[in-house]
C-alpha cells in the first residue's frame, strides 16, 4: 500500500460534492420541475452531460434489504435530441455514464451474452405509439459490439416496446411493419395497407434469424398472455382476456391483469415442478396520475404462477406504488438475484424496489407524478438494476475556475463519464506542462464525489503559483487508471497538451543494488570491461523504466486502453 508523504497528507483537500444530490423535499422538487419544464436537471462543469435530479420519497431506512446490485439503468429523454442510456450508482444515485447523442433510448440494461455483460440499448425514432430503431451492444469500454435491426421487413426496422436477450445470445424484439389488406368491409380501398406487429429473434453471434423456443407473447389491448408454439404459430396457451384458459385460484387476483407491459417467463427452480412463474406490469387501466381518495389504486407490479397442464393459476405477489398511483401506458418489471422487484412505472416518472414481501427499499421520482401526460418524454418506460464494470477508453476530463490564472485559489472539475472504478482524484500542478507527470508535482489528492467531484486547491501552500494542471484517477489500490489532458492557467485553462501522461503517483522504483560478491571482485578487472558493463547496465535500467511506462501508461492500467477518438 503506497502511503502519501506526511507534506502531502496534510494538504489533501475538501472535495465539494458537485452534484446535486437527490432531494427528499416534495415541495422543493415540485417547484425545482415546475422552473424547469418538467425537467429536474442538473449540468457540470467538466463534462457537457446533463443528468436527472430525483426525489428520494421515502429515505432508505435499511439499506441491507437492497439488492446488492452496483447500479440503476435508466434509458430516457433530457430535451430534444439529448436521449441516452444513463448509469446510476446503486449507493447514492449519482451518474456514472451518459450518451446523450440519440433522438430516444429505451430498455437500457447490463445485458449478459455468452457470459459477457454488454450495455445494450434500443435507440431509434418512434411516432404514433411505434418505432423503427435499432438494439445496441457496446463492451466495458463503451465500444459498439453489436448492433441489431429487423430483417426482411423492407424498411421497417426494430420497434421499441420490446427488447429482450436470452441464455442462448440471441436478442428477441418487436416489430411494425405494412401488409397488403382489403380494406373494402370497413369502408377503405382493396388494395389498402394495414399495420401489422410482430417481433423477430437474432443470433448476436452470427446475424441470423432463429426461433428456437416458444415465445411467450403480451397484447396489451386484449388483455391477453399467450404461449405460442415457434413451429406452428399456435397457441399453446392462452392466461387472461376473454378467451382465458385457466382457473383463477385467487378469486380472480391472478388472471384480471389488462393492458400490461414486460410480461416474463422466470427460469423454473425445479426440472419436476409443474408450475411456471410469470411476472409482469399491470397498468389494469389507462388513467395515470394519484388514485382517488379513498379508493385501492390498481396498477401494480404482479407475480402469478400457473400450471399449464392443470390449467390453474394464482397470484403469488402483488406490489402497489407507495405512493399511491396508477399508470395508464408503459411500465416494467425485473426480478432481481435477491428475489427483490424493481418496478418502472410508465407515464409516472418512478421507479421502485420491493423486497420479495412488498417492502419498499428505494422509492424514486424523476419527474411529477403523471407528468408523461403534459410533458412528452417525461416517463420511466423500463428501469433496471445490475452489476456493471465500464473501462471507458477515453480519458478523463477536466475543468478549472483560476481567478489568479494560477493555482493559487483555483477549483478543479473532474470527471470520467463512464468509469466505474476510479476511488479518488490526483491533482499534479507544475510550471513544466511537458514534466507535469513526475510524482513531485503531485498536489493534492480527493475522494472521488458523484459523478464531478470539485476539489479547492489550497492557497497558502509555496506551491500555489503554478502554472499548469492535470489530474490522475486513481483505484481504491493506488494504481492511476487514467490522466487528462494539461491545463494552462494562464491561458484561460486551455488545453496545452493532448495528455498528461500521468502513470504514477509513485517514484520510480530505484535500480537493484550491486551484490557483495560483485562490490568484492577483483578490481584490476574493472577497467574497460568493467566501464562497459556499468554502461550496459545503465542502458538495460533506462529500458527498463520506459519499457515499464509504456506497459503502464495512460490507458494500460487494469485492462484500460487509450484509442484514438475516431475510433
Amino acid at each position: 500500500m503506497f502511503h502519501l508523504p506526511i507534506l502531502l497528507t496534510a494538504l489533501l483537500a475538501h472535495s465539494t460534492h458537485a452534484d446535486i444530490p437527490p432531494l427528499t423535499n416534495t415541495s422543493e422538487f415540485t417547484s425545482l420541475t415546475t422552473s424547469q419544464t418538467g425537467f429536474p436537471s442538473q449540468t457540470f462543469r467538466s463534462s457537457p452531460i446533463v443528468a436527472p435530479i430525483f426525489l428520494l420519497n421515502s429515505p432508505p431506512q435499511n439499506d441491507n434489504l437492497a439488492d446488492n446490485a452496483s447500479h440503476i439503468f435508466l434509458g430516457t429523454v433530457y430535451g430534444t435530441q439529448r436521449a441516452g442510456p444513463m448509469i446510476f450508482s446503486a449507493r447514492d444515485l449519482s451518474l456514472v455514464y451518459a450518451d446523450q447523442q440519440y433522438e430516444n433510448t429505451y430498455a437500457s440494461n447490463a445485458y449478459l451474452v455468452n457470459n459477457t455483460r454488454y450495455l445494450g440499448f434500443w435507440e431509434g425514432g418512434h411516432t404514433r405509439g411505434h418505432a423503427n430503431g435499432n438494439c445496441l451492444f457496446f463492451d466495458e469500454a463503451y465500444n459498439l459490439r453489436y448492433n441489431v435491426t429487423a430483417q426482411g421487413l423492407n424498411d421497417a426496422r426494430a420497434d421499441m416496446h420490446e427488447l429482450s436477450v436470452t441464455g442462448a445470445g440471441t436478442v428477441i424484439f418487436s416489430t411494425y411493419f405494412n401488409i397488403p389488406f382489403d380494406c373494402r368491409p370497413v369502408g377503405g380501398p382493396e388494395d389498402a395497407l394495414l399495420m401489422d406487429s410482430g417481433f423477430q429473434e437474432i443470433d448476436l453471434a452470427t446475424g441470423e434469424l432463429t426461433d428456437e423456443g416458444d415465445y411467450l407473447v403480451s397484447a396489451r389491448h386484449l388483455s391477453v398472455l399467450t404461449l405460442i408454439d415457434h413451429k406452428t404459430g399456435s397457441p399453446l396457451w392462452i392466461l387472461g382476456g376473454k378467451q382465458n384458459q385457466f382457473t383463477d385460484l385467487s378469486g380472480g387476483a391472478a388472471t384480471n391483469f389488462s393492458w400490461q407491459h414486460d410480461a416474463r417467463i422466470l427460469p423454473s427452480s425445479s426440472s419436476s415442478s409443474p408450475k411456471t412463474h410469470i411476472t409482469l406490469f399491470d397498468n389494469h387501466g389507462e388513467e395515470s396520475g394519484f388514485c382517488p381518495p379513498d379508493t385501492q389504486c390498481s396498477t401494480r407490479g404482479l407475480r402469478i404462477a400457473i400450471n399449464p397442464t392443470l390449467r390453474t393459476a394464482r397470484l403469488v405477489s402483488q406490489f402497489f406504488h407507495p405512493e399511491g398511483i396508477n399508470s395508464g401506458a408503459m411500465g416494467g418489471y425485473q426480478t432481481l438475484d435477491s428475489g427483490n422487484v424493481m418496478t418502472a412505472w410508465g407515464y409516472n416518472p418512478s421507479f421502485v424496489e420491493y423486497t420479495p414481501d412488498g417492502t419498499p427499499v428505494l422509492d424514486v421520482q424523476r419527474g411529477a407524478i403523471g407528468g408523461a401526460e403534459a410533458v412528452p418524454d417525461m416517463f420511466a418506460y423500463r428501469v433496471h438494476k445490475g452489476n456493471w464494470v465500464g473501462k471507458p477508453s477515453w480519458p478523463p476530463s477536466i475543468a478549472v475556475e483560476a481567478p489568479n490564472n494560477s493555482t493559487h485559489e483555483a477549483t478543479i472539475y473532474v470527471s470520467w463519464n463512464g468509469a466505474t472504478e476510479v476511488s479518488s482524484w490526483a491533482i499534479f500542478a507544475s510550471n513544466d506542462h511537458k514534466t507535469i507527470n513526475n510524482h513531485t508535482n503531485l498536489l493534492t489528492q480527493s475522494p472521488r464525489q458523484g459523478f464531478e467531484t470539485i476539489i479547492p486547491l489550497p492557497s497558502t501552500d509555496a506551491n500555489s503559483t503554478r502554472r499548469y494542471v492535470a489530474a490522475a484517477a486513481v483505484s481504491s489500490s493506488g494504481d492511476v487508471l487514467g490522466s487528462t489532458v494539461v491545463l494552462d492557467l494562464e491561458d484561460g485553462g486551455k488545453p496545452a497538451t493532448v495528455t498528461s501522461d500521468i502513470v504514477s503517483l509513485k517514484p520510480p522504483s530505484p535500480p537493484p543494488a550491486a551484490s557483495a560478491e560483485g562490490r568484492s571482485s577483483n578490481t584490476s578487472s574493472i577497467g574497460v570491461m568493467g566501464a562497459s558493463i556499468f554502461s550496459v547496465a545503465g542502458i538495460v535500467y533506462v529500458a527498463s523504466y520506459f519499457w515499464r511506462r509504456r506497459r503502464t501508461g495512460p490507458g494500460h492500467q487494469e485492462g484500460y486502453r487509450m484509442v484514438n477518438l475516431r475510433d
